[in-house]
């Protein structure tokens, strides 16, 4: 039926001239820079604003689809016409893939893919792929007591999230959110539709966990939940602004030591920013542990020990959700349909396989101490993914494409154009966080560091970006691109099979 669906909308695009007249005949709510048809989902300049202001790309069209049927169509009259086709689903992407990372793309919107429900029997979740974390978040845990790893933000879409990792304070004790992921419905770049799962269709579902915005559209998943915890402890360790370069090294290097070991119930987060942003302690240590206080304390007492005297404490227990508010600095966690939310940045990502030695600490702490005129506010973020006992690490790391699994720390490069965000990003920016970023890879020439797919870097070549990002894995999926989508429908700059 769905393939004579195809044939009919192939049909009706021949019959028209234009991209947008195609997705109006096919019945597909459109948006153009000229429309202002009723079957518009709002106002198009309002509609495309990147999540980074600093790209800003415009689409021939942006479609929001409200069926499988009409996402089929748009995939259709794209073919028809030679549009590259994005998906965007949260659209919090930091190099505006979702967007198509060029002007000319056609947009598919999913924001009114909307489903949200949990299995009684089961407790699997199947979420549509319009929804953002801190919705679900809520939903899982007030109607069923269930929860999923995911990230700190609620205002990150599900999909982007979910198909190119997706870390969380729960990762280390559940995984990512890829590996909870039990079956996806998924529109191809023919037009047809697919359920994807380990025994359907494998090798796809491969390739989409970890690489699906170069495979398809996807417009459900259905989730492993968690029973969720019923409390967590979270911490927040911070240390003097008078810290030396030589002590703030030896502190990561004492909780790398410790991480080794760390319970799978821990997260660790170290956080440096530049004294520029005065909104509170420059270098801190900071995470939450699922379990009673007599348990933190016990666990974290070796790490305490190892730090300085003068080290601040500050601990609180907070039941779950409200564990999750404080992540996100106690903003909500219910997003508005239509975000809003927007900045000028530009980040890049490391992801160290191994500890990083003392050259590199030294390097890293050295450059920061002496980048007093930098010229951008930035902050760096630490987040340990992997340890003896991780549920990162010791997953299946041949069972999807996602490539972070050996990722010991993961750290986020985050710089912002100005404290308020107002003002254009300085060229110069993106030179300071590429030697940031080189003072700790480049001491520790030997270790084969990559990069987070989630944390995208748009000034990498496509070649880089692969190599970074998939690593071994990227001959496959090269391999899948090429059965699945020969003539490349789903593309940005970094997509799968770009040269």
């Amino acid at each position: 039926m769905r393939l004579l669906l195809q044939l009919v909308f192939l049909a009706s695009a021949a019959a028209h001239t234009t991209l947008p007249e195609c997705l109006l005949a096919a019945s597909v709510p459109v948006l153009t820079p000229s429309s202002s048809s009723p079957a518009s989902a709002g106002n198009f300049t309002t509609a495309i604003l990147p999540f980074n202001l600093r790209l800003p790309y415009v689409p021939v069209a942006l479609a929001v689809p409200t069926t499988v049927l009409q996402v089929s169509a748009a995939v259709v009259c794209a073919g028809h016409y030679g549009a590259k086709v994005a998906a965007r689903s949260g659209g919090h992407s930091y190099a505006a893939f979702g967007l198509g990372g060029q002007n000319g793309s056609l947009v598919v919107d999913m924001k009114r893919f909307r489903t949200l429900e949990v299995d009684a029997e089961t407790q699997v979740a199947t979420v549509g792929a319009g929804r953002r974390l801190g919705d679900i978040a809520t939903y899982l845990f007030e109607s069923a007591g269930r929860a999923l790893p995911h990230g700190l933000c609620p205002g990150v879409g599900i999909s982007g999230h979910a198909l190119h990792g997706g870390f969380g304070f729960t990762s280390r004790m559940w995984g990512t959110t890829l590996d909870t992921i039990l079956s996806l419905d998924v529109v191809l770049a023919n037009g047809t539709f697919r359920r994807v799962s380990s025994t359907q269709h494998a090798d796809l579902f491969w390739a989409l966990r970890g690489a699906g915005s170069s495979f398809g559209l996807v417009t459900s998943f259905r989730f492993r939940t968690f029973a969720a915890p019923v409390n967590g402890v979270v911490y927040n360790y911070t240390f003097p602004s008078s810290t030396s370069p030589g002590a703030q090294a030896a502190i990561f290097a004492a909780t790398q030591g410790f991480a080794h070991s760390a319970p799978s119930n821990l997260a660790v987060r170290l956080f440096l920013r530049t004294p520029a942003i005065e909104l509170g302690p420059q270098f801190f240590v900071s995470g939450v542990f699922w379990g009673s206080r007599a348990g933190f304390d016990s666990t974290i007492a070796p790490l305490l020990a190892a730090w300085p005297a003068d080290t601040v404490h500050g601990v609180q227990e907070l039941p779950y959700l409200d564990a999750l508010v404080s992540f996100n600095n106690g903003g909500q966690l219910p997003q508005p349909k239509e975000y809003t939310e927007h900045g000028t940045f530009f980040a890049k990502s490391v992801v160290t396989p191994e500890a990083l030695g003392n050259a590199s600490l030294a390097s890293f702490f050295g450059f920061v101490a002496d980048a007093t005129d930098a010229p951008v506010p930035w902050w760096v973020i630490a987040d340990l993914y992997g340890g003896a006992n991780s549920r990162i690490s010791n997953g299946d790391a041949e069972g999807a494409s996602y490539a972070g699994r050996t990722a010991f720390f993961t750290l986020q490069l985050y710089s912002i154009s100005d404290v308020a965000q107002t003002g254009p990003y300085p060229a110069e920016g993106i030179e300071f966080m590429d030697a940031l970023s080189r003072s700790i890879t480049e001491p520790q020439g030997e270790t084969q560091f990559m990069a987070y797919p989630n944390y995208v870097d748009p000034t990498y070549s496509a070649e880089v970006a692969h190599g970074l990002y998939y690593g071994e894995k990227y001959e496959r999926l090269l391999s899948i691109k090429r059965r699945v989508d020969p003539e490349m429908r789903f593309w940005n700059p970094q997509a799968i099979g770009v040269e």
